[in-house]
């Protein structure tokens, strides 16, 4: 049997992250890999404290079909939070609910890209937004990250070019770099795009994961939505504050880019899963979401100090480590190793991670790697740095 199928699926490629972790499920290797949370931190009795609520209640409508916004109770909740969170005005009929931040981009591709359309993107950027553009056959266009976020000359005069249909950006940590925006590039970047009439898709899985640590001024996290809520649409996700499993996103956008996503969602799934939206929403309207993100901002924090500190020790001056203040990830810098070959020796002593240039568009970063830090205990994580110190050593040798 001979199978047609589209040009378009033909030429796209598995997940780059998706096929290390194939490699990764023998128990032996330590994964430095994926942007997994931390399953300890499940609120495990919570959600069956909210679960329970809901059966006893009776109310056979949680099973129920509903609207394609998504949970009504939610989204008025999540438009309160981020309202009062970063001082701009969001109403819930602003809000749709997704299946996960990931469905938003592909929803997002779907109403803004024709093909040879212009994507502006970072670089280095998350490949699973790469993935998702992709399936829409668009024209990539980078822009430089500097210490505190994008090269702003370089931003204004690419999104002046007449291709130049949107933005992409996650300025909160970013994947896979871990940088964040100062105050004046998100300022520049907000009157940039009202300057060109273009618009954003402004992703922030992880924003709420900022960790105080001693003797360091917090960054500015306000999201650049609510500089220039006319031209962003603003992706937000409960995956790394409460559990990823559920696949529970939203989007706030203005009302003439939300009807159009609307429509692309109906065709797509008709809603997100409705019961686990009620559940959700018992949860935060019965439970401290915030303190229950302070203990995994805390966890991380000591998660992130622990790699760090072992990468000194194990790997000193071998290594380049770029600062982050939050997040999940730690961006490093191999100088003169070529770090798909790398991975292979890697793989070999039982230790995995994301090689740099799979963040690329140009096949940039080949002397890079992405470390993940909150899905290991601090055993793990030392083990696994003197693993990687190992992988090294063994790639040097045969040089």
């Amino acid at each position: 049997m001979q199978y047609q199928f589209s040009e378009v699926i033909n030429e796209l490629k598995p997940s780059f992250i998706r096929e290390i972790l194939k490699l990764t499920v023998k128990p032996e290797i330590i994964s430095f890999a994926g942007g997994l949370p931390d399953p300890s931190l499940f609120p495990h009795q919570s959600i069956k404290e909210a679960s329970n609520a809901m059966f006893d209640r009776n109310d056979r409508s949680i099973f129920q079909y509903t609207t394609t916004e998504g949970h009504a109770g939610l989204r008025e909740w999540i438009a309160k939070r981020f309202s009062d969170t970063h001082n701009v005005e969001v109403s819930s009929d602003q809000v749709m609910i997704v299946s996960g931040s990931q469905q938003a981009l592909d929803l997002f591709g779907k109403i803004y890209i024709d093909p040879q359309d212009a994507v502006v993107m970072e670089a280095p950027t998350y490949l699973g937004a790469i993935q998702a553009f992709r399936m829409y056959q668009p024209k990539f266009k980078e822009v430089e990250l500097q210490e505190d976020g994008l090269d702003t000359d370089q931003f204004l005069a690419t999104m002046q070019e007449e291709d130049s249909k949107f933005f992409y950006g996650i300025p909160n940590f970013q994947n896979p770099t871990g940088l964040t925006y100062s105050t004046q590039k998100r300022q520049q970047v907000a009157d940039i795009l009202q300057q060109t009439g273009k618009i954003m898709l402004e992703d922030d899985p992880y924003g709420a994961l900022l960790f105080e640590e001693e003797g360091q001024s917090s960054p500015d996290t306000r999201p650049i939505y609510a500089l220039a809520p006319d031209n962003v649409v603003y992706m937000g996700s409960f995956s790394k504050v409460f559990v990823p499993g559920f696949r529970l996103g939203w989007v706030i956008a203005p009302k003439p880019a939300l009807a159009k996503m609307i429509i692309a969602k109906q065709a797509a799934d008709l809603h997100t899963n409705s019961f686990v939206q009620e559940l959700l929403y018992e949860y935060v309207t019965t439970h401290d979401l915030d303190a229950h993100i302070d203990l995994i901002r805390q966890t991380y924090a000591t998660k992130k100090a622990c790699m760090v500190q072992a990468i000194n020790t194990y790997l000193g001056d071998e290594v380049e480590l770029f600062p982050t203040s939050g997040g999940m990830f730690i961006w490093v810098r191999v100088p003169g190793v070529a770090i798909m070959d790398l991975l292979t020796v890697a793989i070999e002593k039982n230790v995995a991670f994301v090689p740099g240039e799979a963040f690329s568009l140009t096949g940039g970063y080949t002397d890079h790697m992405r470390l993940n830090f909150t899905s290991l205990e601090e055993d793990q994580i030392v083990e696994g740095v003197k693993r990687l110190k190992a992988a090294l050593d063994a790639y040097r040798a045969n040089q």
